[in-house]
């Protein structure tokens, strides 16, 4: 689009005035009005503040100012699209509407970095200010309400609106009946019922893919007594505002930190990187503890049992393969909170026997979040965790599914068929601190992760009985070889379940997350101990953060950097970046997987790695993991003998462009030390790579087109 038409300009004014709502559903209560004062020709820092953080205390206010950056940068990507401008081809001195150019250079001020100072405070704070559109599911099924009263927890937290889908699974139909003590809106045509009145809501059934209505709970609105009816049974529901009926989560949830700014020229170039503060959303540093290396397949899945139910499989369970088996939870702890947070939950061994742990705890109200992407459920998958949260409604489900802003270009279009959700964590808050846990790493919840060979599960047909494919089935089965890492220290496990809930809490139109930290108050050293940060990256909407990040990684590298990670297909940053390294000395060494046929897609993987080899493969020293049957899974990147980062990132242009990820960087010798025999293990299972490789002239041409290569 390169010319503003009338109705074009009109739509700008709508999104650009104050550029906190798309045109397409500006949310309620929103000024978006930019009063210019006589010879003013932009928008104030402080007008834009007003309009897209309201109600900012002054304790807040530096916290604020960075977060205000992040949003002025994407109101001002969402103008664009909008009106062709900026990178989408027109100039933007080139529209004449006065309002629109005072709040177009009002944002550029505004997303302007180079302003912020760093804060002179150094504790943590609580952040309120209204920003966001809060939407959650919450999952009915008709056929099964023959249990116990359940209790279902909306999210007002800073949010401008609250939208619940009410999704009907069952056969259906069923009726939804009761009052609440607040206003609320029913419906598409949003039907106001008032406080006392009754509310009604009809749902039709559709057991493959649900039905749907909306509730639009009011600002005032806490509780609705409810009660769903459907072939002459009845179930009692409440829905609860999560942020007024626990306080003490809330308070989590609402978390940001004020990181202790070193003086940079005491730090080494990797310290700097390090502790630096940027867009990517970060803890500040954190004591590491001793954290428990998972290596092996059962004990990474032994440790998610360990932290639900307080006692290990034995290798006898899983040798028998039946995930009905009885499972001991006399020692299980008691739970206040649980994240599953991973691209993958699949209706199989393994995610049957996390759901029948999930199932336990919830039975007991512990409030579970589960995050997976929708792109990659298959039905029985969707079944699994939509019963599982229909029959517990304090489960907590979202299937995440990115939608492109209006206007954007076809390429950005196309992306919402393969942008996922990447970050990889399982984290349990426990009524007794020691007993929490958080775990990190490449691994997801599918039984390639913990089986040789697909197990067979056909005397239940509601599991997946997978078959071996090559291709672009989401039947397909691998064995993975992955890595995590697990966390026990109580203070730094409840920052780990604080910095999640940025992205659990997250704008649900634009998918924007809360920042979580700010450059903080000046100090001479870095605090002692404090070795771990945790990032999470949400690349289209931070501006490709970590891209930067990695960049920089690199950059900071004097001697040696030591990967392993199955996915070459670097963007042009990371690409530059390993030839300075080259050329400056670095001696840098890669395990990888070049063939990763079995994989999703894996041919076409395949042949990006192969490329990476015809590049690569002479300047530095490549290792090809060689297990048999096995694809390498783990994401672990080394520098210098200091820095660690265990993550969910590979080294293609999903991870920096596309997907969003999370991992834990340790800088401390001492880690390495321990880390370095895992690297060694990946090597001595590996053969040195041979560079003699030949990629078909198709691939080449398929490769060289830049939408086909970013969405790999």
């Amino acid at each position: 689009m390169r010319s503003v038409r009338p109705a074009v300009a009109t739509a700008a004014l709508c999104c650009a005035a104050v550029l906190l709502a798309a045109c397409a559903g500006p949310l309620a209560g929103i000024d978006t009005d930019c009063r210019l004062a006589p010879g003013e020709t932009r928008c104030s820092v402080a007008s834009l503040e007003t309009a897209l953080l309201p109600g900012v205390g002054s304790e807040d206010a530096d916290y604020a100012s960075g977060f205000l950056a992040l949003l002025a940068e994407q109101k001002l990507g969402e103008a664009d699209r909008a009106n062709g401008t900026g990178p989408f081809g027109r100039d933007v001195d080139t529209i004449t509407n006065r309002d629109f150019l005072a709040a177009y250079r009002g944002l550029e001020r505004a997303a302007d970095r180079s302003r912020l100072l760093p804060s002179r405070k150094a504790k943590s704070g609580s952040f309120s200010a209204a920003w966001r559109l809060s939407r959650q599911t919450l999952y009915i099924d008709a056929d099964a309400l023959d249990r116990d009263a359940g209790t279902f927890f909306f999210s007002g937290l800073q949010a401008r609106e609250i939208e619940i889908d009410v999704r009907q699974i069952g056969g259906g139909p069923a009726n939804i009946s009761g009052r609440c003590d607040g206003q609320m809106a029913v419906g598409p045509g949003r039907r106001i019922v008032q406080p006392g009145e009754t509310l009604h809501l009809s749902l039709t059934g559709a057991v493959t893919s649900g039905s749907a209505s909306v509730l639009f709970p009011g600002p005032d609105l806490r509780r609705c007594d409810l009660s769903v009816r459907s072939k002459g049974k009845i179930r009692r529901l409440t829905l609860l505002r999560e942020e007024k009926a626990d306080r003490k989560l809330a308070r989590l949830d609402s978390l940001y930190q004020r990181c202790p700014s070193p003086d940079p020229q005491k730090l080494s170039p990797l310290e700097r990187v390090f502790h630096a503060s940027r867009e990517l959303s970060q803890t500040c540093p954190m004591v590491l503890g001793t954290p428990r290396l998972l290596l092996n397949s059962r004990e990474g899945f032994n440790a998610k049992v360990e932290a639900l139910a307080g006692t290990r499989l034995s290798d006898a369970f899983f040798d028998a393969g039946d995930p009905e088996a009885p499972i001991d939870l006399t020692h299980a702890p008691k739970l206040k909170l649980i994240y599953f947070s991973y691209l993958d939950y699949k209706a199989d061994f393994s995610g049957r026997v996390m759901e029948r742990l999930i199932r336990h705890h919830a039975a007991r109200g512990t409030k579970v979040r589960i995050m997976v992407t929708d792109v990659l459920q298959r039905e029985k998958d969707r079944v699994l965790l939509e019963r599982l949260a229909a029959d517990h409604p304090n489960v907590q489900l979202q299937e995440f599914s990115w939608k492109p802003a209006t206007g954007a270009p076809v390429g950005e279009q196309l992306s919402q068929f393969y942008k996922t959700h990447h970050v990889k964590m399982l984290a349990t808050l426990a009524a007794d601190r020691r007993r929490s846990r958080a775990i990190i790493g490449g691994r997801n919840i599918h039984d390639g992760f913990l089986f040789h060979e697909p197990l067979d599960l056909s005397r239940y047909p509601e599991l997946h009985q997978y078959g071996r494919t090559n291709g672009l089935s989401l039947n397909y089965y691998s064995n993975w070889s992955d890595f995590e890492i697990e966390f026990e220290q109580p203070k730094t496990v409840e920052t780990l379940v604080a910095h999640l809930a940025t992205l659990w809490h997250r704008d649900a139109r634009t998918d924007l997350a809360r920042p979580f930290s700010i450059e903080g108050k000046t100090v001479r050293r870095p605090p002692a101990g404090a070795s771990a940060r945790h990032f999470i990256s949400v690349p289209y909407a931070d501006g490709r953060a970590l891209e930067d990040y990695y960049v920089e990684l690199i950059d900071a590298a004097a001697e040696t950097v030591e990967i392993v990670n199955p996915y070459l297909n670097l963007t042009q940053k990371l690409a530059d970046a390993f030839g300075r390294a080259i050329d400056r000395g670095v001696a840098i060494t890669l395990v990888t997987r070049i063939d990763l046929k079995g994989d999703f897609g894996g041919q076409f993987l395949t042949e990006l790695n192969e490329l990476f080899v015809e590049k690569y493969a002479s300047r530095i020293t490549m290792y090809e993991f060689r297990a048999p049957d096995v694809v390498l899974h783990s994401k672990i990147l080394m520098i210098d003998g200091r820095y660690v980062s265990v993550s969910s990132v590979n080294l293609n242009n999903r991870s920096f462009m596309q997907d969003s990820e999370n991992g834990i960087a340790v800088l401390d010798p001492a880690f390495y030390r321990r880390m370095k025999p895992v690297f060694d293990y990946y090597v001595t299972r590996s053969r040195r790579v041979d560079p003699d490789v030949h990629v078909p002239l198709f691939y080449r041409f398929l490769f060289s087109t830049q939408h086909f290569r970013e969405a790999f």
